[in-house]
């Protein structure tokens, strides 16, 4: 029941992180001249923008939903998967929140 909680939790949160990035890559990309820093997306951010939307937007939270479907077979790898989604896309908000706050500093 604890684990079903928790990987509720972080099935929410993975979800929250993934559309918090999708704002926060827009911002950098269209306001402060910032790349994309996953080497798969970066072509279609940059080139293709409403088909990375459509991935970033789309696509990922449905994988993250497939890995939560996991959770029934192999609730163990299920929760280590959304843990590690969740940990990844939070890491990268906070290096996009934090390179953008500090090129507006300096600019400023």
């Amino acid at each position: 029941m604890v684990q079903t909680q928790i990987t509720r939790i972080l099935l929410f949160l993975a979800v929250v992180a993934n559309s918090v990035d999708l704002v926060v890559t827009s911002l950098g990309i269209h306001y402060f001249s910032n790349r994309e820093g996953n080497p798969l997306l970066a072509g279609l951010a940059h080139g293709h923008w409403w088909l990375f939307v459509l991935v970033k937007g789309v696509v990922v939270p449905l994988l993250i939903l497939r890995l939560n479907a996991w959770r029934r077979t192999s609730p163990v790898l299920a929760s280590f998967g959304l843990a590690i989604v969740t940990v990844a896309l939070t890491v990268a908000v906070g290096q996009w929140i934090g390179w953008m706050a500090g090129k507006a500093h300096a600019t400023a």
